[in-house]
């Protein structure tokens, strides 16, 4: 069975986690350890894009669902009872209330998994 076809958001995905292994200064053998990826697929992706994400798919039409808008910067969250945990490779622990939507879980996963926990700034 093979893997369907990445899309536009996967290339941009990849195209910032290579410019973010580039600006940690770590090894890519270190970065993919703490972001939970494998070597294999860090060098297939470095070498896909290596001329940028190419123009079909950074033209293909992106349709969001309204609770995914780039307007959206902040989620608010009520943490009473968390019965769905989430521990993503960077070490960020996410906690949700049950019945959340599918939309809104994917969107709270992709902000947390972007977070830096070896870069968050001091106090």
């Amino acid at each position: 069975m093979r893997r369907p076809p990445s899309g536009r958001d996967e290339y941009l995905e990849w195209q910032q986690r290579l410019e973010s292994q580039k600006q940690s200064g770590f090894s890519i053998d270190v970065y993919c350890l703490q972001e939970g990826v494998s070597r294999s697929s860090f060098y297939r992706w470095m070498n896909r894009l290596r001329a940028g994400v190419p123009e079909g798919i950074a033209a293909e039409q992106v349709t969001k669902e309204p609770a995914e808008t780039d307007a959206a910067l902040f989620l608010p969250v009520s943490l009473k009872a968390s019965p769905v945990e989430i521990a993503l490779p960077n070490g960020a622990m996410v906690r949700l209330p049950l019945g959340i939507g599918r939309a809104v879980l994917l969107e709270v996963v992709r902000w947390a998994g972007a977070l830096r926990p070896w870069k968050a700034p001091g106090p």
